[in-house]
């Protein structure tokens, strides 16, 4: 078995990761830890603002993952890590059908998102078009 968690910094992804995390050492199932840096660039900054914010958070978020992996190999859990750039939704469905998951574990709100009474639209959009269950952890 399989298992994708998305996590972007947030409390709520924590919450899922902890989740997938004793979900995979109950069932022997490797994880797939995916972090997505979101496009933020349709403002009104220049090229090469967009890219020093594009390079700033792709770190931030490159060193995060390496300590989700320290930390969850340590617990002897088979764990993979990714970060790609774009929609958070997008990204989270297309590495789940190209690493052939069997679930996807994400956090009803992310931060990036508002909390709202219903789903936040990451975790929307996950369930409306994901190829496998989901796992939606408040």
């Amino acid at each position: 078995m399989k298992i994708l968690v998305a996590h972007d910094g947030s409390e709520q992804a924590d919450l899922a990761l902890k989740r997938a995390a004793d979900l995979a050492s109950k069932t022997n199932a490797s994880l797939v830890v995916l972090s997505v840096v979101p496009d933020l660039c349709m403002t009104e900054l220049s090229d090469d603002e967009c890219r020093s914010l594009y390079n700033a958070m792709t770190e931030e978020a490159k060193r995060h993952m390496a300590r989700v992996k320290e930390d969850l190999t340590k617990s002897g859990l088979e764990v993979m890590t990714e970060v790609k750039f774009g929609s958070p939704a997008e990204a989270i469905i297309d590495v789940a059908q190209n690493e052939k998951v069997d679930m996807i574990v994400v956090g009803s709100h992310g931060r990036h998102g508002a909390k709202k009474f219903l789903l936040g639209s990451v975790s929307s959009k996950v369930v409306d078009h994901a190829p496998c269950e989901v796992l939606i952890v408040k």
